[in-house]
């Protein structure tokens, strides 16, 4: 079978779409192929900002996988073209898909989906997509038109979580899903250890919506009891997010407690993780927040062995309630997340605890293996 992941927003090397599915795919003796937008300058890069295709070539092999790209057009009427999903840009994009001649197009955005239903039109070919993000609201005019496009002609449908599942069925009962979660790949068993120490965590980049206010607000409270406590940001702040955190050190002289890694290749991230001992997860109660998930970092917490605590967050709650690897806080409040992480630094026993119960879990139930057979089989009972 040959496969073609196409992708208008993320970096080919996207963790879910790289290092996940197409992987496993390829490992079952799929031919898998990947074809994204690169940028004016015809470059194409992986979660760190890495250029990919050094020498500007418009296919290169990664790990077995073939990448293609096609690169944006110049021009503001071209721009505005290609936002409706209309100009040479998506025109070069279709006639690249055609040519790669797959059996199955995997679409990763809305606007992928769009364009994937017209190249299924012109090829015949069976198309997924993938919906890494609740289609349960519309975040813009140009999404909901999308959704009211898509969502009928739809056959083959992936989730990140049952909520999103649920929503698809109820407004097109037909369709075939299923729920791949964003488990960690399996490289990141490489890198566990005994976490002794209660170091705090928060992966991925911290944004104002994932609770950077909060925890700033909860780490100034834990310093007075905890002075020689630990957070590692392993990713990045950015923009006035980056100002507002350097503002915040400065204020409370949290230079000595506070590290931040940078962004890192994907494949760095678990050994960032594993020294660790309490991952937050503080994400703010807005829709898009409440109702996607469960965040990659749940998985990789869970991964690695570690103790959670969480802002209530309908997907991320049932699993840390089903798993009894952490604490979901009763609200928002930076008093409350300074009291829990007092408890689970101070309390070695119950850290430990939920730490093994995390472990536990992740053998049995929440590990990419099983993720990968749901994906394979999915694909064998495509329509």
């Amino acid at each position: 079978m040959r496969v073609c992941m196409i992708t208008s927003l993320h970096s080919p090397k996207d963790d879910r779409i790289f290092f996940k599915e197409a992987i496993s795919l390829k490992e079952r003796g799929v031919e898998v192929n990947i074809l994204c937008v690169g940028n004016n300058s015809g470059e194409i890069k992986d979660m760190a900002g890495k250029t990919l295709n050094r020498d500007s070539s418009e296919s290169i092999k990664i790990n077995g996988i073939d990448i293609h790209y096609i690169a944006k057009k110049s021009g503001i009427i071209q721009k505005l073209l290609y936002k409706i999903g209309m100009g040479f840009s998506w025109n070069s994009f279709i006639q690249k898909a055609i040519d790669i001649n797959a059996e199955v197009y995997h679409a990763h955005e809305p606007q992928t989906a769009y364009i994937g239903l017209k190249i299924q039109k012109k090829t015949g070919a069976k198309l997924i997509y993938d919906a890494h993000e609740p289609w349960i609201f519309s975040r813009s005019i140009k999404e909901w038109v999308l959704k009211k496009i898509c969502l009928p002609k739809l056959t083959n449908v992936i989730t990140a979580n049952t909520i999103t599942e649920e929503s698809f069925l109820k407004n097109n009962p037909n369709l075939n899903t299923t729920v791949i979660y964003n488990c960690s790949p399996n490289f990141f068993n490489d890198y566990k250890i005994e976490n002794q120490e209660p170091i705090i965590c928060h992966e991925g980049a911290l944004w104002f919506n994932r609770g950077l206010r909060l925890i700033i607000k909860a780490l100034v409270i834990l310093k007075q009891s905890y002075p020689d406590f630990r957070f590692r940001i392993i990713g990045d702040v950015y923009g006035k997010e980056k100002k507002f955190l350097n503002d915040k050190i400065k204020l409370h002289n949290l230079e000595e407690n506070i590290e931040i890694t940078g962004w890192l290749a994907y494949e760095d991230v678990p050994k960032n993780i594993a020294d660790c001992g309490i991952g937050i997860i503080t994400n703010t109660d807005e829709k898009r927040n409440t109702m996607a998930g469960p965040p990659n970092k749940l998985f990789n917490y869970i991964t690695m062995g570690l103790a959670v605590i969480s802002t209530d967050l309908l997907a991320t709650t049932q699993i840390i309630e089903e798993t009894m690897c952490g604490i979901v806080l009763e609200k928002r409040d930076e008093n409350i997340l300074a009291y829990e992480l007092q408890k689970l630094i101070k309390d070695s026993k119950k850290r430990k605890e939920f730490q093994v119960n995390s472990r536990d879990w992740a053998i049995k139930k929440y590990n990419w293996d099983s993720e990968a057979d749901k994906l394979f089989n999915f694909y064998k009972g495509l329509k």
